[in-house]
């Protein structure tokens, strides 16, 4: 019975990033729509390998490890929160420090996949957790921009964003003559970019926590841990029950 739960527990992980999947790819289709010109395809093709792994890391999912998920959710939710915090104080004119932002951004999900290998010993199951937090900060990290760039288009809030972000100047320094069609394409490149990076960090950074804590769980294991048991059988010989 714990395995279904735990199972189910993977599944719906897993259906939480590609929602996000489906909505970011929705999002696209919107400014692809404003602008024929822009495509979108090359973030569409991350955002299906984000999918994709989500699929797999269900398929996959321990069945001794009930709390994993909600490690990853969270370092995940977490992490979205503090990339969308970042792009949000940009409508009123301010910035954040990137270089704090970025690190808090990558502690969280080497976290995910850190606590996930003390868990289960495995350093496939730390990729998987700090990939699948990863997923989720990027997508809601390129979702928030998409959307707010549609809902505040054309609004005060939106011109003061481009200032601070410097996309006006961006678009004088590329010479071209649409900026509605130079915003939609820089978001596109944008999006693919974050999604590329975000799900590229997370495999590295889930292989570097879970190699350094397997390791380190191996090296300080009690010596006794690893002993077989010679308790003595019924009969008198000495009964042997360690891993042949």
């Amino acid at each position: 019975m714990s395995t279904v739960l735990i199972n189910r527990a993977a599944r719906r992980l897993a259906l939480v990033v590609q929602a996000g999947v489906v909505l970011v790819l929705v999002l696209l289709a919107v400014g692809w729509s404003l602008v024929p010109a822009a495509s979108p395809i090359a973030a569409a093709s991350v955002l299906i390998a984000y999918a994709m792994l989500a699929h797999v890391s269900a398929m996959m999912a321990r069945p001794d490890a009930s709390r994993i998920q909600w490690v990853t959710l969270a370092c995940g939710s977490v992490s979205a929160a503090v990339l969308i915090r970042s792009l949000a104080v940009q409508y009123f004119g301010r910035t954040t420090n990137n270089a704090v932002m970025v690190a808090v951004v990558f502690g969280l999900w080497l976290v995910a996949g850190i606590v996930t290998a003390a868990r289960t010993g495995r350093i496939r199951d730390a990729v998987f957790s700090s990939t699948l937090s990863a997923e989720i900060g990027s997508l809601a990290n390129v979702g928030f921009i998409l959307a707010s760039y549609y809902v505040l288009r054309g609004s005060a809030l939106q011109e003061q964003f481009f200032r601070t972000e410097g996309t006006y100047d961006d678009f004088a320094r590329s010479g071209g003559v649409d900026f509605g069609a130079f915003v939609v394409g820089d978001l596109f490149g944008g999006a693919f970019f974050h999604l590329l990076l975000g799900g590229l960090f997370g495999v590295l950074l889930g292989a570097i926590g879970g190699a350094l804590t397997v390791g380190v769980t191996r090296v300080f294991k009690l010596p006794g841990d690893r002993l077989p048991n010679t308790a003595a059988a019924p009969d008198g010989r000495r009964e042997v029950s360690g891993r042949e």
